[in-house]
C-alpha cells in the first residue's frame, strides 16, 4: 500500500514539476530583467530557440521512454545541416531530403546495432557521435556553409513555429494514440514482459531510433537556417540540453514515462533559462554550470529509482 502511494506521489511530482519550474524561471527573469526580458522581440527569440530544441527532444523522447538513450543527435544535427546547406546551393528540395535521409540512416544503424548486436545504446550512440563528428569536419573542411536566402526563411518567425506545430501534432498522435507509441512506453515499463506477450520489441526499438534520427536532422537543418549557415560545430553538446528538456518534462530515464507536451515545456524552460542568463550577462561557462545543475535536478525528480539499473 505504501509502495502504491509512493508511486502515485512520484507520478504527480513528474506531472506538476515542469509547470512549476517554467513559472519559477519565468518570474525570476520577468522580475529581475523586466525591460529586456519581457519584450516581444525577446519572447520571439525564446520561441525560436525552443522550437529547435523541442523538435530534437521529441525524437529523443521516443528512445528514452523505451529505457534507452541516443547521444548521437547532436552530431546528426551538425552533419545533416552541413550536407543540406551544401546541396541547397543547387536544389533546395533535394537538400532537405538528403538531410532527413541522413538522420533516418543514422537512426536505423543505431537501432540495428543496439538491437541485433546487443551493444548498449549509450555506447552505440557515442560511437556514432564520434563517427559523424569526424565526417562533418572532413566534408566541410572545418568551414561553415551558408544557406540560400530561400532556406534561411525556414528558420525565421513564423515559419519555424509552424514547423514546430506540425511536428508536435504528429509526435503527440504517434506517442499517445498509436500502437507504436503504446509499445514504446510498454517496452520502457518492462521489456521482458513485452517480449513474452509477442510485442515486436526489436522493431519498436529500431523505429524509436529512426524517429530520433529524423527529428535530429530536421532540427539541425532548421538551426542552420536560423543561423544563416551550417556550422561544423552545430549540435556539439546539444544532446545534453535535449536530455535535460526531456527530463524536465517528467520523462524517466529508466523508461515507461514520457509526454510530448511536457517535453515542449521542458524545452521552453531550457531556452528561457539560457536566454535569461545571457541578458543578465552571465558568462557561457557559468551557463553550462547552471544547465548541468538543472539536468541533475530534473533527473533527480523524474527518475524512478527502483528501476534506475534498467537504463540501457
Amino acid at each position: 500500500m505504501n509502495s502504491l502511494k509512493s508511486k502515485i506521489k512520484d507520478t504527480n511530482i513528474r506531472v506538476i514539476f515542469p509547470y512549476i519550474a517554467f513559472l519559477a524561471v519565468f518570474l525570476i527573469f520577468a522580475v529581475t530583467q523586466t525591460d529586456r526580458f519581457l519584450t516581444f522581440t525577446n519572447m520571439k527569440t525564446i520561441a525560436q530557440q525552443s522550437a529547435v530544441m523541442a523538435i530534437v527532444a521529441f525524437g529523443l523522447l521516443f528512445v528514452i521512454v523505451q529505457g534507452s538513450i541516443d547521444l548521437s543527435i547532436g552530431a546528426v544535427m551538425g552533419f545533416a545541416g552541413i550536407v543540406c546547406a551544401d546541396i541547397a546551393q543547387k536544389n533546395v528540395l533535394l537538400a532537405i531530403a538528403a538531410g532527413i535521409l541522413i538522420g533516418a540512416s543514422v537512426g536505423l544503424i543505431n537501432g540495428l546495432v543496439y538491437t541485433y548486436l546487443k551493444i548498449p545504446s549509450m555506447i552505440t550512440t557515442i560511437g556514432m557521435q564520434m563517427i559523424l563528428g569526424g565526417y562533418t569536419v572532413i566534408y566541410s573542411h572545418s568551414n561553415s556553409i551558408p544557406f540560400s536566402r530561400e532556406m534561411k526563411s525556414i528558420g525565421k518567425y513564423p515559419r519555424i513555429l509552424i514547423i514546430l506545430a506540425v511536428v508536435f501534432i504528429v509526435c503527440f498522435i504517434l506517442l499517445k494514440f498509436t500502437v507504436f507509441g503504446r509499445y514504446c512506453i510498454a517496452i520502457g515499463g518492462d521489456k521482458r514482459v513485452c517480449q513474452l506477450n509477442g510485442i515486436p520489441t526489436k522493431k519498436i526499438n529500431i523505429l524509436g531510433f529512426l524517429v530520433s534520427g529524423i527529428l535530429a536532422a530536421i532540427g539541425g537543418i532548421i538551426m542552420g537556417c536560423r543561423l544563416g549557415a551550417a556550422v561544423p560545430t552545430t549540435g556539439v553538446g546539444y544532446e545534453f540540453e535535449c536530455i535535460t528538456a526531456v527530463s524536465l518534462g517528467g520523462a524517466s530515464l529508466a523508461g515507461g514515462v514520457g509526454s510530448i507536451f511536457n517535453t515542449l515545456v521542458g524545452a521552453m524552460i531550457i531556452s528561457m533559462l539560457s536566454n535569461g542568463l545571457v541578458i543578465m550577462g552571465v558568462e557561457s561557462e557559468m551557463q553550462e554550470v547552471c544547465t548541468g545543475i538543472v539536468l541533475i535536478l530534473a533527473v533527480c525528480i523524474s527518475l524512478d529509482r527502483e528501476r534506475a539499473g534498467t537504463i540501457k
